[in-house]
């Protein structure tokens, strides 16, 4: 019985696990390095932003993973478009929905140790805003896609400052609000603008809420996740409590399940309009494309296993 009993608490501890933590898993050395990330943030009349982005991506390893091939930086949701690259070195450039909200480019050739490419691209991004009619605001906050893997020597987010009423910047220089530091991997920038409410033509059902981040195609899958977790969690159950042996749903010495959750779901903490996704490189090299590398898996057969071994012990005792 102690033995169920701790099998039990490691099934629900893993369950939480899946949807409570980033499951992350840290490469012994780094093998990239972003010397400079530049976000650029200018306003259209309706409220909506045009967003430029400038990185300096440093390969530092490109032998244990393979050369870098392409990367993914998170957008803060689905409603992008105009997606434009700004640079020769980019061969291909669209929205993928994969895990989260990315922007993928994909590079004109591979690139090798201590090689730095640098980058440019813009997008046009809408659902944003949140409209505050007691104070008559309109308030965005925005967090660019982070790198739980790689160090930022540089970030600067540069905000355009016209009409801004309020906002937490570090200074202003060229009619821009700035905002700059030094990230660790997994640390976030966050900016915070508020505008008068008049200040654009704002539609009030297209301000940013907690649906705007999720395409359909991820809503389905976050279903299918937890259907699944829910099947095994209650077949783990039937086979401890089972009365007359018999071994439901995904029972058998022989069945193997694996549950994936990858940290590049949606992790955003931020009041609202966030980039609600990390950021990885890919290629042979361990990033989204890395088998395993950034997913937690859970193996039931293991766990079956153990149960049977119990079941035997309360038989012959």
């Amino acid at each position: 019985m102690k033995k169920r009993l701790m099998v039990i608490l490691a099934t629900i501890c893993t369950v939480l696990a899946l949807f409570s933590f980033p499951m992350t898993a840290s490469a012994k050395e780094p093998l990239d390095e972003i010397q400079n990330y530049t976000i650029q943030v200018d306003m259209r009349p309706d409220g909506t932003m045009d967003i430029k982005y400038h990185l300096e991506w440093k390969v530092l390893d490109s032998t244990s993973e393979g050369p870098l091939e392409w990367v993914k930086i998170g957008c803060p949701n689905y409603h992008v478009d105009e997606i434009t690259p700004l640079t020769h070195n980019i061969k291909e450039i669209k929205y993928t929905s994969d895990g989260g909200a990315y922007i993928r480019v994909d590079f004109d050739r591979k690139y090798e140790q201590n090689e730095i490419i640098e980058f440019d691209y813009s997008i046009h991004q809408s659902y944003m805003y949140v409209i505050e009619d007691d104070t008559h605001l309109c308030r965005y906050s925005f967090t660019p896609g982070w790198f739980d893997d790689i160090e930022v020597k540089n970030i600067q987010i540069k905000w355009s400052d016209s009409n801004v009423i309020e906002c937490n910047s570090d200074r202003t220089e060229n009619n821009y609000l700035i905002w700059e530091g030094h990230l660790q991997p997994g640390e976030r920038l966050n900016a915070s603008v508020k505008y008068n409410l008049d200040a654009f033509t704002t539609n009030p059902d297209e301000q940013y809420t907690e649906d705007s981040g999720d395409s359909s195609a991820a809503k389905i899958v976050k279903v299918l996740i937890i259907a699944i977790i829910i099947i095994i969690v209650v077949s783990l159950l039937i086979q401890i409590f089972g009365d007359d042996g018999y071994h439901g749903g995904f029972g058998g010495g022989s069945s193997h399940v694996w549950v994936h959750s990858s940290c590049v779901r949606s992790s955003c903490a931020c009041a609202s309009s966030c980039a609600c996704a990390c950021a990885c490189a890919g290629g042979g090299r361990a990033g989204c494309s890395k088998k395993d590398f950034y997913q937690y898996k859970v193996r039931t057969s293991d766990l079956m296993k153990v149960l049977d071994e119990d079941l035997e012990d309360e038989k012959n005792n």
